[in-house]
């Protein structure tokens, strides 16, 4: 009984931290990043002057000094899949080398020693056009917003584990640890699809795609996280045990009427 209250008050502690910290870390990313979708282009040419980089987008002239291509392969249960990243180096005007991945169309123009017309926020490239092709970048604030809220979406399964759990670590987990994945995995997919609409990285089609397959995830990872079927043989899902939770108070609210 005691290690049960230990890990159940773990859980708790844990949890509101998490969301706690989450919170408060977001506060400045969210603001630099509604700041860089409402930011215009800076006013005095291109390049643009120091003096005029506050608050805008500048621009200035890089060139191309290199591309490269390498497979990423990835092996699970489910088989083996390949993924293509196309890599440009160019090289900014203060003259450092900077390498992003980028679309096929920026790759296939980008040949050594091609101008590369940048457009910068805060001293990051967020734009690159070469020989009439472009690409944009998502400015770091965004990856620690998506960050922050994966840790409070984490805080915030711990502690409807909390509420919902019955103390044990092997139900906190489940079996093979498919309930923290599953909580997981989809939180990261639903704050990934979320960043993606929030920066118009979505189009129609994909809206119409992810509004009939994210219920579906929905439910699949609603039976995984609360269902038995991540369970031990003979062990209660999180909904069992909020059941017998409620038949309980039931029944000592029916002895105290007594």
């Amino acid at each position: 009984m005691r290690w049960i209250v230990i890990v159940r008050a773990g859980a708790l502690l844990v949890g509101i931290a998490a969301i706690v910290y989450a919170v408060v870390a977001s506060v400045a990313p969210y603001r630099n990043t509604m700041a860089f979708r409402h930011a215009h282009l800076c006013s005095g040419g291109v390049p643009t002057p120091v003096s005029a980089t506050h608050g805008c987008i500048a621009r200035e002239i890089g060139s191309v000094t290199g591309r490269d291509t390498h497979v990423e392969t990835t092996t699970d249960e489910s088989g083996t899949t390949k993924q293509t990243h196309d890599d440009v180096t160019y090289r900014r005007a203060s003259g450092t080398q900077e390498t992003k991945e980028a679309v096929s169309s920026v790759y296939d123009a980008a040949k050594s020693g091609e101008r590369a017309d940048l457009e910068t926020w805060r001293g990051e490239v967020v734009w690159i056009t070469v020989a009439g092709q472009s690409d944009g970048f998502d400015p770091s604030t965004e990856g620690a917003l998506t960050s922050t809220a994966m840790l409070a979406w984490v805080g915030l399964g711990l502690l409807l584990w909390f509420l919902l759990g019955d103390g044990t670590l092997r139900h906190l987990f489940g079996n093979f640890g498919f309930r923290p994945i599953g909580w997981v995995c989809f939180g990261f997919w639903t704050v990934s699809m979320i960043h993606d609409a929030l920066t118009y990285q979505m189009g129609t089609s994909d809206y119409v795609f992810l509004g009939v397959l994210w219920p579906l995830s929905l439910a699949l990872c609603g039976y995984g996280v609360f269902g038995g079927v991540g369970e031990y043989h003979g062990e209660d899902s999180l909904v069992q045990v909020l059941r017998r939770r409620g038949i309980r108070g039931k029944v000592l609210r029916r002895w105290e009427d007594t």
